[in-house]
């Protein structure tokens, strides 16, 4: 066995553990995004936005946060006098939970971020949102909203492959290559207990923490409204041997994805499309009761995204005497020469989050309630 090395960087770290053998890709990816130290989101670096490795819904563009807070009010109007909190779970650096808080007209409730990282979640100091570490510091007590965007699909994950009768899982050598080990028993069973069937020499890419975490919240409140933002599909559709034969495994840095997995552990995100199913199984077995299923454009669209002022037609912006957001009518003639191209740009990153062929498209929303009004929601309705 190699001698222990002084920890100084993620590769030291991995140098150390592989030491005394191979280590579980599920195990390297925990290692690589969640060190207390060297971890990709531990590590405070700003990995989120334009500028970072990639973009979110919440980053893209204010209008997000927008018709979010569109379905806070709805929420409120509905809790009937009841205590209503309302919770982010992966808030990150906090950033949409606190915009929504300060969204105008958003009823007096309580505010939540939830983050296992409590340190990188408080970018946003202050006595207006209360962050903690874990849900079970939110209180139980009243009706809660609780939403999560990009949560699940950044939870540690197994590889697994298919060789002909029998599943095995990828493993990391000392090395940085891959190599294959007999699957435990556990993931036999997920695959068996959902009745799919992997082909010979077919991929999948599976957390066994999606239905555990999920489960969890559903069991902890009562009365929930619980909107999950992710990429991901629904079991059959996500294991489907000719659509996802290599799985669904990616790597992001610098606004690029790879399958280079094993590339700069700790410096590039690494990611799976989700199994809503899990989600719904979870939900259902606690009470809950799935109220909406579908892409992230066609849930924003029902919350009237188009009323904000990036999304009306220009003309009429610049014709109308309506106050923006926060503010006044806006005067063409107060605006700098630079203005007209950053606001361009403004209205385009707006419209990916609803245009067939941007951000909203790729992303799915599933919504479940429990102890709460089932019908005549916003998202609910037709658009059609």
């Amino acid at each position: 066995m190699r001698a222990m090395t002084a920890e100084r960087s993620m590769s030291d770290v991995l140098r150390n553990l592989l030491s005394y053998g191979p280590l579980s890709f599920r195990d390297f990816v925990e290692i690589a995004l969640y060190h207390p130290e060297f971890g990709y989101y531990t590590s405070g670096q700003n990995r989120v936005g334009k500028e970072g490795d990639y973009v979110t819904a919440p980053t893209l563009s204010p209008v997000f946060s927008y018709a979010i807070g569109n379905l806070v009010r709805e929420f409120v109007s509905r809790c009937e006098g009841a205590v209503s909190t309302i919770v982010d779970i992966g808030c990150g650096d906090g950033g949409l939970i606190d915009a929504v808080y300060q969204l105008p007209g958003v009823p007096v409730s309580r505010f939540f971020g939830v983050d296992r990282s409590l340190d990188r979640a408080t970018g946003q100091p202050g006595n207006r949102v209360t962050f903690v570490t874990t849900i079970d510091e939110v209180p139980a007590d009243g009706i809660h909203l609780i939403f999560s965007n990009e949560l699940y699909d950044a939870f540690p994950f197994a590889r697994l492959v298919q060789r002909g009768e029998h599943l095995h899982e990828l493993w990391i050598t000392d090395e940085l290559e891959w190599t294959e080990h007999e699957a435990p028993q556990q993931y036999e069973d997920y695959f068996a207990a959902r009745g799919i069937e992997l082909e010979n020499g077919q991929f999948a890419d599976v957390s066994l923490e999606w239905e555990a975490f999920y489960e969890d919240v559903i069991r902890r409140f009562e009365r929930a409204l619980i909107v999950t933002i992710d990429y991901g599909h629904p079991g059959n559709k996500l294991f489907h041997p000719r659509a996802r034969r290599f799985g669904t495994a990616a790597a992001y840095t610098h606004q690029r994805v790879t399958r280079d997995l094993l590339a700069n552990p700790g410096e590039q995100d690494l990611t799976a499309h989700i199994n809503f199913t899990d989600l719904e199984r979870a939900g259902e077995r606690h009470g809950a009761t799935t109220l909406f299923f579908d892409r992230l454009a066609k849930f924003l669209l029902t919350l009237d995204i188009t009323d904000h002022e990036l999304l009306r037609p220009q003309e009429e912006v610049l014709g109308s005497s309506a106050p923006r957001e926060g503010g006044g009518p806006e005067d063409p003639s107060t605006r700098g020469p630079e203005e007209p191209f950053a606001r361009l740009q403004l209205r385009e990153d707006a419209r990916r989050l609803i245009l067939p062929d941007g951000i909203g498209e790729d992303l799915r929303v599933l919504v479940q309630g429990k102890g709460v009004p089932l019908s005549t929601w916003s998202f609910q309705k037709k658009l059609f």
